[in-house]
């Protein structure tokens, strides 16, 4: 059995589905890996060569046969038929913008995809950047909003990825130190782990943080959503149901948020409970203006489609750590035929089988 883990093609991915650490532990247990060179991963070339992982050029993953093709992020457009086993998060099988295409690429040219998102054990995600995605997500959006307050300047002008997680929390305890402002914070999805990672970012930063899940949510009480100044959805919705904001309540005279952070980031889903936006937002602008709130307060919203980039190291390492677990049973463990079910089942939706 063998991966070819490729390198990613949008720019400021610098994270990787398996570290050098986790590739020796593959590579013990007899699998083939083959690294495909980057000069953007945040673990650098050499040291996957140094626990023997084979190197490849850049794109090699494009005509591969033989291996099993391991990313995190969506493939480029090119080529129009998908012809090896896949494993990323592909962003298909809610129906969003484009899925139907894209499951053609696999259809015709006989390839597979085991998308990360559905690999489960017993109804539960294998592996997940939850905890770095929400640190980030409601970081970025304390930091915005406490610059705000202070008159300084904040991540609005843009943002690069970090080499640790302590220049963010320098940043937020200096802002937090100065503002004397009282600040509320509300988290959608507590429980989970974005919120787990919100809730603390969001503490570290000075916030009073109200923490909804399931029960607080099924008859939501939008007053009460409305009084703080800051939310962040870490809500992964798989169906319709929850609706948090809607475009007429912007305006609300009860409405005090000034920031949205949306974690989940799924605009183009119909299942999205933010319907206030229509496009993720980046790292060279990564908020966009929603408009006033009910007391003339601009609402500022971030919704960054790969947060946990901008922590490629610790990401990457709590990631792989998860993932190698069920690489070592690829591709017969429960989760990889839970996967496979899903890509199994879109393919009927799409009327391709």
């Amino acid at each position: 059995m063998k991966f070819i883990i490729r390198d990613e093609t949008r720019a400021t991915e610098r994270r990787t589905a398996v570290t050098p650490k986790d590739a020796k532990t593959l590579l013990n247990a007899g699998f083939e890996i083959s690294v495909e060179r980057s000069d953007k991963r945040i673990f650098i070339n050499s040291e996957y060569a140094a626990v023997g992982c084979e190197l490849a050029n850049a794109g090699a993953w494009l005509t591969v046969t033989d291996a099993t093709v391991l990313g995190l992020k969506e493939l480029p457009e090119e080529p129009a038929d998908l012809k090896a086993p896949f494993i990323h998060f592909a962003h298909i099988f809610k129906d969003q913008t484009g899925w139907e295409s894209e499951i053609k690429r696999f259809r015709r040219g006989g390839g597979r995809l085991y998308d990360i998102e559905y690999l489960t054990k017993e109804e539960r995600r294998i592996a997940a950047f939850g905890y770095w995605a929400g640190w980030m997500g409601a970081a970025l959006a304390a930091w915005r909003l406490l610059a705000r307050w202070n008159g300084v300047a904040g991540p609005e002008v843009g943002v690069s990825s970090f080499e640790t997680r302590g220049e963010v929390e320098d940043i937020l305890r200096k802002l937090s130190s100065t503002c004397m402002k009282p600040r509320r914070a509300v988290v959608i999805g507590a429980k989970g782990r974005s919120g787990s990672g919100a809730i603390k970012a969001l503490k570290l930063a000075g916030f009073e943080v109200t923490e909804w899940d399931m029960a607080e949510t099924r008859n939501l009480d939008k007053p009460a959503l409305m009084a703080h100044d800051l939310l962040v959805n870490c809500v992964l919705m798989t169906g319709p149901g929850l609706q948090l904001l809607m475009v007429d309540d912007i305006s609300n005279p009860l409405n005090f948020i000034q920031m949205i952070s949306d974690v989940s980031c799924d605009p183009f889903s119909n299942f999205n409970p933010l319907p206030i936006y229509n496009a993720p937002t980046g790292w060279d602008a990564p908020f966009v203006s929603l408009g006033k709130n009910g007391i003339r307060e601009e609402i500022e919203l971030t919704a960054i489609d790969n947060l946990p980039s901008l922590l490629p190291r610790e990401a990457s390492e709590v990631f792989s750590s998860q993932m190698v677990k069920s690489l070592l049973t690829y591709p017969h463990g429960e989760e990889w035929l839970n996967a496979a079910q899903t890509f199994d089942d879109a393919l009927n939706r799409a009327g391709l089988t």
